[in-house]
């Protein structure tokens, strides 16, 4: 896949977040809540990566970890 297809892909979910947002909550996320709905999910990373170092407890690693980077991703 080259850029313009990951690009072209992230568009696209993006789009369909928009409708998700507008479908919830009447209008899709600012700027900032996006902002900070990938701080949440990058920090969730970085806890999932220490859970599999050993250096943090959770029960959810294996498929928590792969899902937030995905969905920190696109």
């Amino acid at each position: 896949m080259d850029m313009k297809e990951v690009i072209a892909r992230s568009k696209a979910i993006r789009d369909r977040y928009h409708q998700l947002e507008i479908q919830q909550n009447g209008q899709s996320w600012s700027a900032e809540q996006d902002a900070l709905a990938f701080l949440t999910d990058a920090a969730l990373v970085g806890r999932f990566v220490m859970d599999k170092e050993a250096s943090w407890p959770t029960s959810q690693t294996d498929t928590s970890l792969s899902y937030k980077i995905g969905e920190t991703m696109w």
